[in-house]
């Protein structure tokens, strides 16, 4: 039964208590919410962790994902449900009571709990699902944490060599019977681990908070609903949050490194903060007085949204290396360990002697494969950076670029959610001088159907094309496009579908790897950088796909006419200037 000593539902003030965001997060972010002399840029921006990632997440179009999955759940769940949702306006103490009640009573789901507050273990947090699992011994009912994630997670699994491909099984369970117990299981596929480790860490909160208050499972399991589409409808992907599957520093293993599991991740991270968080408490503005701070800003892919970044930003050189080397960067803990043998610029970084600095540095970064060839990529760009070059040709003579009679440039669009609302086709005829932009979009919200249906539309011309030409080529730039050609082509079983996926891996050239082949990039190779260098510039001032998905969700949900109409303009004109600039890339490498 529920454990009174250990849960509350409040916290008295001065208490450190973290959200399930705080151990998945920058530490630097717990620091700043605990440190009393920071002040916040921006007005009435929440102190809270969870409340600026969890918020971010459902503003990226979350919202109406997870609300889609709850709506399925309380519909086909055949086990009792019971949502706590419309208490959400109430206070915590009213809506952690109810969800106690809800658990007590062994409802099978749970929508929308908020756990009590775990003092001892400085832990608050309310998981989108409560699964029930099987009874523990004195027959008391007893929870798995589940989490509404509006990302991919689900991947094909790649065994190693020898390995039968039956050891990558992963377990789920439907909407109809979420239950653990009644997970299926299904080879090749595996859970996307390397990507989504901090949705099980999350996960892995909220299991450490139902053990506190007296209901967890003894079996430390946890899902995720994704977005994926292997299946007709969301189903609950399971991980075992005890099993070693992370990869760690280790300064006692031979290799350097030792699998972990989540949960020893998770305790790992949440105590940390819990000593970063209690140092940042007895700061005064009194540097001469105050306790050391235990981290220091590193640049991660947290920050451009970050509300504390105003305040982080001043705080590094102008050339720390991990503001300014942006393009595949190094870590927290790479950065962390350049720092502690005082490379901290780029200007520190370009000046090593790499062959020394390679016997310190690599065994406290055994956490990362190909650690060598990423400092040793990070110190080249350094270089560059300082010498103010953008590209270094790495070949000599002309590059070879495929000529036909017509040339296509293709680019493609797709909603957060991975659905292709855009096909942008940019014709040039030989002889003719003005190109041609052709689209195929359809801003709705898109299920398989109506993304099939466009990419019909956008195929069937295609192919009318290629049929009335000579000679018929189609540029794009990345991987990208035909990998969801071949992905649609997979999904529908279709003649157009699969005579695309034919043609674009037959026919299609990737301008990406020409480019790879010919140039290094001291920010990378992308579109945008390339264009540029090439003298190509966007009519929007802040192009990137992105964005685009940010106007794509203005076009479809704007609140008026006139914000739906320019939000499609912009959107079509963002796409044209994609497939022109991919035309000038090219003309520019037959110049070289």
């Amino acid at each position: 039964m529920i454990n009174l000593e250990a849960t509350a539902v409040t916290a008295p003030p001065g208490t450190i208590v973290l959200d399930a965001y705080a151990a998945r997060s920058c530490p630097v972010k717990t620091q700043n919410a605990f440190n009393p002399t920071v002040v916040l840029q921006t007005p009435d921006a929440s102190a809270s962790v969870e409340a600026n990632d969890g918020l971010a997440e459902l503003f990226d179009g979350g919202a109406q994902f997870e609300a889609a999955v709850l709506e399925q759940l309380v519909s086909s769940c055949s086990g009792r449900v019971v949502d706590l949702r419309p208490l959400f306006s109430n206070t915590p103490e009213v809506q952690i009571e109810a969800c106690i009640r809800a658990m007590s009573s062994g409802a099978q789901v749970i929508i929308g709990g908020c756990l009590p507050v775990d003092l001892p273990g400085h832990r608050v947090g309310s998981p989108d699902l409560l699964i029930r699992s099987v009874d523990r011994a004195d027959r008391s009912p007893a929870y798995h944490p589940v989490e509404v994630k509006w990302h991919r997670i689900i991947a094909r699994s790649r065994p190693a060599e020898g390995d039968a491909e039956e050891e990558h099984l992963l377990r789920y369970s439907t909407l109809t019977d979420p239950r653990a117990e009644a997970a299926s299981g299904i080879s090749g596929y595996e859970l996307r681990m390397g990507s989504r480790e901090a949705d099980f860490l999350q996960l892995a909160h909220y299991h450490r908070m139902l053990e506190a208050c007296g209901f967890g499972a003894e079996q430390a399991l946890a899902a995720v609903i994704g977005t994926d589409g292997l299946f007709e409808a969301p189903v609950l992907a399971w991980a075992d949050l005890a099993e070693p599957q992370v990869r760690t520093f280790s300064r006692n293993s031979p290799e350097g490194w030792r699998l972990r599991s989540l949960l020893e991740r998770y305790d790992y991270e949440h105590s940390f903060r819990i000593k970063i968080a209690a140092v940042a408490q007895q700061q005064t503005g009194r540097p001469e007085r105050d306790p050391q701070l235990l981290v220091k800003p590193i640049v991660n892919k947290e920050c451009p949204r970050c509300q504390w970044w105003e305040h982080c930003l001043p705080q590094l050189d102008p050339d720390d290396v991990s503001l300014r080397i942006d393009k595949s960067p190094l870590d927290m803990r790479e950065i962390a360990t350049l720092r502690r043998h005082g490379i901290a610029t780029i200007t520190d970084l370009a000046d090593a002697d790499l062959d020394q600095l390679l016997e310190w540095y690599l065994p406290e970064v055994t956490h990362r494969e190909g650690a060598e060839g990423r400092i040793r990529v990070a110190a080249r760009r350094a270089r560059m950076l300082l010498q103010g070059t953008s590209f270094d040709r790495e070949t000599a003579g002309p590059i070879e670029v495929p000529q036909a009679e017509v040339e296509i440039d293709l680019d493609i669009e797709s909603s957060a959610d991975g659905r292709i609302y855009l096909w942008g086709f940019l014709v040039q005829q030989a002889g003719q001088e003005a190109a041609v932009y052709h689209e195929f979009s359809r801003f709705d919200d898109l299920d398989d159907r109506g993304e099939a249906a466009l990419a019909a539309d956008a195929f069937t011309w295609l192919r009318s094309v290629v049929e009335s030409s000579p000679s018929v080529t189609v540029f794009h730039y990345s991987g990208y496009e035909v990998a969801k050609i071949s992905e649609l082509a997979a999904r529908e079983q279709d003649e157009l579908f699969d005579w695309a996926a034919g043609y674009a891996e037959e026919h299609f050239v990737d301008l990406l790897e020409i480019v790879k082949a010919h140039y290094f990039g001291a920010s990378g190779l992308g579109l945008k950088l390339m264009a540029r260098h090439v003298g190509f510039r966007w009519r929007d001032d802040d192009p990137g796909g992105l964005n685009s998905q940010l106007w794509f969700a203005d076009a479809v949900h704007g609140d008026s006419a006139e914000v739906r109409a320019a939000a499609r303009r912009r959107v079509l004109e963002y796409n044209e200037d994609d497939v022109i600039a991919t035309s000038q890339v090219r003309g520019w490498l037959r110049a070289q």
